[in-house]
């Protein structure tokens, strides 16, 4: 879907790994913000497809390199 592209933008940019509130801010710079149940559940339908990976320490996301 158009949203889950656009969180995977965001965390593909970034140069550090994000959290899902930090996702939510980016998103909202660029447009209406988006529930925090939206961008988790994202997350994790990238997640289960490799497009993401998870940093469990600090509960943040990076894109997969591959």
């Amino acid at each position: 879907t158009g949203q889950r592209r656009d969180i995977l933008n965001c965390v593909a940019e970034s140069h550090a790994a994000v959290g899902a509130y930090d996702i939510i801010e980016r998103m909202a710079a660029l447009g209406p913000r988006p529930a925090p149940i939206t961008v988790y559940r994202a997350l994790d339908f990238l997640l289960a497809h490799g497009l993401v990976h998870k940093i469990e320490s600090r509960n943040a996301f990076v894109a997969c390199s591959h």
